[in-house]
């Protein structure tokens, strides 16, 4: 059984940088930052970005998002209703119960590389991937609490930031962020804090059949957004303006899982 110190990680920031210092040994696809959910903005995005048809998912998205009163209450009462009607169309996601404080960039970085078709190198993530197959989520979180390489990848990449964990949602984190476009390059490195109550939080939405799938791991499964009408890019957008709106905060931020592909040699 894992000791109560691994069970509260270093809080990771929002930053692709970061990211894929994290993705590195696992995956070759960049990570990039979303800098606005409007249309114009949303073409920003560097293309191609596509993946093999047969592949189940085109982007994976990690949105941070802060934890606010509106937002508990809407969680809770969807949850509620998950529990009473079930979901459809998650049976075969890869879904990981969040048990670890602090960890959620990670959890939800894995949410996307084990859901989102990504090719991933041999090694540490590629067997752990595999051994998640058959397990159910609270299974899954205790072979993360056992696996000592993925807490090094996380605590190495937690302590390489470059801001400091904002400790509550009423604050704008001092990096790239959805709404705010605040540089990070000139800020000096901040020391994390282990026992920093983070109010913000990670989550995934991936592409799978066809529908609009989030993975949270502070909630009871994942959830289908319902079918997709334009793109997972789009589809994404609308929900996120949806929570936006809901917690009434501008303390989000969006990184997009890419794949390019190859120019073609002339």
């Amino acid at each position: 059984m894992a000791s109560k110190e691994r069970q509260r990680w270093l809080p990771l920031e929002s930053n692709p940088e970061s990211f894929n210092t994290w993705s590195h040994s696992a995956s070759t696809r960049p990570l990039q930052d979303c800098y606005g959910l409007d249309a114009e903005v949303l073409g920003w995005v560097k293309q191609p970005v596509k993946v093999e048809w047969r592949l189940p998912s085109i982007y994976s998205r990690d949105p941070l998002v802060p934890i606010t009163e509106a937002y508990e209450k809407a969680r809770l009462e969807e949850d509620a209703r998950i529990e009473e009607d079930g979901v459809e169309y998650v049976a075969d996601i890869v879904y990981f119960k969040q048990t670890i404080a602090n960890a959620c960039g990670t959890f939800g970085l894995l949410h996307a590389l084990a859901n989102a078709g990504v090719p991933l190198e041999p090694g540490y993530l590629t067997k752990l991937c595999e051994q998640c197959k058959d397990k159910t989520p609270l299974e899954r979180a205790q072979l993360l609490t056992a696996t000592d390489e993925l807490e090094r990848v996380h605590t190495e990449t937690a302590s390489s930031g470059q801001t400091a964990a904002s400790p509550s949602s009423n604050l704008i984190l001092v990096y790239n962020i959805i709404l705010l476009f605040l540089p990070t390059t000139n800020l000096p490195p901040q020391t994390p804090d282990l026992d920093t109550q983070v109010d913000l939080h990670f989550r995934t939405f991936v592409e799978h059949k066809g529908n609009l799938i989030e993975l949270d791991g502070r909630r009871n499964s994942p959830i289908n957004r319902g079918k997709i009408t334009m793109n997972l890019l789009q589809d994404t957008a609308v929900t996120v303006k949806e929570i936006i709106e809901l917690s009434n905060s501008l303390e989000f931020s969006l990184i997009l899982l890419i794949t390019l592909n190859p120019t073609p040699e002339d």
